[in-house]
């Protein structure tokens, strides 16, 4: 049984040709409260400005640290997610958007939240296209910034997320009393359109439901797929709180997930299915099938 503040964790880093986001999200981490975790980057076939990022990276973290990395033939997040969750060690895994920056209790907010029969998603505060230009060019480290410096921050800097009563409820601790540890919790409900940008579940949990299903490529859909399988499963969706909130770097926005993904959710939804059909299992399976075929 978890006993909190002693779990040890990973933190899986999706990411794909963004390196001075990736920086950034690495440099915020290299300044948790809490340090007792590890770092594994999740690598959907970027190129040598990544790889370059990655290196400079790996001294600091030293041990702590894992590079995991397929090629590019298009679009497959989930199989990245799955193949970064194989490289990781620890028994509770974090899987973090590559441009979603951690504040500095953010592992210290998780890990007190990371209780059996639970899986976790969170809250993100969505920088202006201003900001983010500035965190970007100038190193800003809003990561370090106190929810006081966030209420002083312009609101054309900010956008809320929706179903928020504006900033404090994203970034204050009083607002939403929604936790694992407390009796009675109705589960939490993320504020976005799904889970894709911070997940936090123990490993036996993902392992028993074999993960993200690799058949989603293109963008969108397979977070929410997880949580469909996960929630069968018996689990319930709890929040870390609001230090495990994220700062979401802008980006030009996606025009939605694929026709394809949809109908793969909606099957899921349908069914009364809990593992993945395409998932960590069959993933484990074709990576020892690569390493016999290499030793032979």
């Amino acid at each position: 049984m978890n006993v909190p503040g002693r779990v040890d964790l990973s933190v899986v880093v999706a990411t794909y040709e963004w390196p001075e986001a990736l920086d950034l999200v690495l440099r915020a981490l290299s300044e948790q409260s809490d340090t007792r975790f590890e770092v594994v980057v999740a690598d959907d076939g970027s190129g040598s400005a990544t790889r370059a990022v990655v290196q400079d990276w790996q001294a600091m973290f030293g041990g702590r640290f894992v590079h995991s990395w397929q090629p590019d033939i298009g679009y497959r997040r989930a199989r990245s997610l799955n193949l970064g969750a194989l490289s990781a060690t620890a028994r509770y895994l974090v899987f973090l958007d590559g441009d979603c920056l951690p504040r500095r209790r953010f592992v210290e907010a998780i890990r007190r939240a990371a209780l059996p029969g639970w899986f976790l998603a969170s809250k993100r505060l969505n920088l202006s296209a201003q900001l983010s230009r500035r965190v970007l060019e100038e190193r800003v480290p809003v990561w370090r910034w106190s929810a006081l410096r966030w209420l002083l921050t312009a609101p054309r800097e900010v956008l809320t997320a929706p179903r928020e009563i504006g900033r404090p409820g994203l970034l204050l601790p009083v607002r939403d009393r929604r936790r694992p540890w407390r009796p009675g919790q109705l589960e939490f409900a993320p504020p976005f359109d799904g889970y894709g940008f911070f997940f936090g579940v123990i490993r036996d949990d993902l392992e028993r439901v074999s993960g993200f299903d690799m058949r989603f490529t293109g963008w969108g859909g397979e977070d929410v797929d997880l949580a469909t399988r996960l929630r069968r499963a018996g689990l319930k969706c709890g929040w870390p709180g609001a230090h495990a909130t994220v700062l979401h770097l802008w980006h030009p926005e996606r025009k939605g997930g694929t026709t394809s993904n949809a109908g793969l959710v909606q099957e899921t939804e349908a069914s009364e299915r809990v593992e993945a059909v395409e998932g960590l299992r069959q993933l484990a399976r074709e990576l020892d099938a690569e390493r016999s075929r290499a030793s032979s």
